[in-house]
């Protein structure tokens, strides 16, 4: 098949949706498809957004961060960065795939040509500020196609329908156990993003409870761009860590803590525990795909940071349970493989054009 995804624009950070398309990508083609990545450089969604991308473009040039693709496909990919998104600069193919809301309306709009519209949907983005529009994307005749189960289930909500669910899964090249778990000098390793939907507020208040009940707790904020706001000394902050340092990262970390409250499917989460990290995180609907509290993690409402902040307490002087969490996390990580959700993915669309 020729596939063509298009993708929100020209991604120069880590971004665990991009990471996942580069994923379906090489591995498509790797299979014997012919995919096309395509990266436009203007979208035009609302004023609000456009400011928004333009302050963090102006950021990234201040803090001289880098300007080229985070993500590079493997040789067989073919990677297309285009005026806009239409006809004129696309390829020929048998489907086409929308990559969030901001491309949707776009892909809508295609001739046939191009290939059988698809919305890719990874997480329910109606978190953003222009609510209706990003309803109104969901509402347009495309095969949907969904990462996890709570999406498709508000998707239900308003009488639309995806098909899916296609986890999301670790490359156990990337992320894999190299360090024992009662050999770890880094209390608590996490990852830090600015937006409130992050938890970023909640995030330093169980890590300052926790300081001042071990004031010598150590900590490592992993981030894609230089923090805005000052941070305690204390802390480590590694901006965008190569695949490398970032296991190296986690597997001398205890804890991975994740104040999030809203995720589609979380990759980080599942990199920690992979590398040995037991996991306490609050219970967005995202980590709920694949997070069972007591099991695998130890779990806590959204914004309470009081038990966050005994969770993590608990595990750092209990090391059996902390082990046992470890020992779970691990065999959950192996029950999705991307294998599997790539055959998942083809089936659709094989279905579907």
């Amino acid at each position: 098949m020729r596939i063509t995804f298009v993708l929100p624009g020209f991604i120069s950070i880590p971004v665990g949706g991009v990471k996942v398309v580069h994923e379906y990508a090489n591995r498509l083609s790797e299979k014997g498809h012919f995919v096309t990545l395509v990266y436009p450089i203007h979208l035009q969604t609302n004023f609000r957004y456009f400011l928004k991308k333009f302050l963090v473009n102006q950021y990234d040039k201040y803090t001289k961060n880098s300007r080229e693709l985070y993500y590079t496909p493997n040789p067989k990919v073919s990677v297309l960065t285009v005026k806009n998104i239409s006809e004129k600069y696309l390829l020929d193919a048998d489907a086409v795939i929308a990559v969030g809301w901001q491309t949707a309306e776009y892909v809508y709009r295609l001739p046939h040509i191009c290939g059988k519209k698809f919305y890719l949907l990874q997480s329910y983005e109606t978190y953003f500020k222009n609510k209706k529009q990003i309803l109104n994307t969901y509402h347009l005749p495309m095969q949907k196609i969904a990462i996890s189960n709570w999406i498709i289930e508000e998707l239900h909500n308003i009488s639309e329908n995806a098909e899916g669910r296609i986890p999301n899964a670790i490359n156990p090249d990337e992320f894999f156990l190299e360090n024992e778990i009662n050999q770890r000098p880094t209390d608590i390793i996490t990852l830090y993003h600015p937006a409130k939907i992050k938890g970023a507020k909640e995030m330093l208040t169980v890590l300052k409870n926790l300081r001042k009940k071990i004031p010598q707790l150590s900590a490592t904020f992993i981030t894609a761009r230089h923090p805005i706001r000052s941070l305690p000394s204390w802390i480590n902050v590694v901006i965008q860590p190569s695949i490398a340092d970032l296991r190296l990262l986690y597997n001398h970390s205890n804890i991975y803590l994740h104040t999030s409250h809203w995720e589609g499917w979380p990759l980080p989460v599942m990199e920690a525990m992979a590398c040995g990290c037991a996991v306490v995180a609050t219970e967005n609907k995202g980590v709920k795909e694949y997070l069972i509290p007591e099991q695998n993690a130890l779990m806590a409402p959204i914004g309470d940071t009081n038990t966050l902040t005994a969770q993590v307490n608990h595990l750092l002087n209990n090391y059996q349970q902390r082990k046992l969490l470890v020992e779970n996390g691990l065999k959950t990580v192996n029950q999705f493989s991307w294998e599997s959700s790539i055959t998942i993915l083809e089936n659709i669309l094989h279905r579907n054009t």
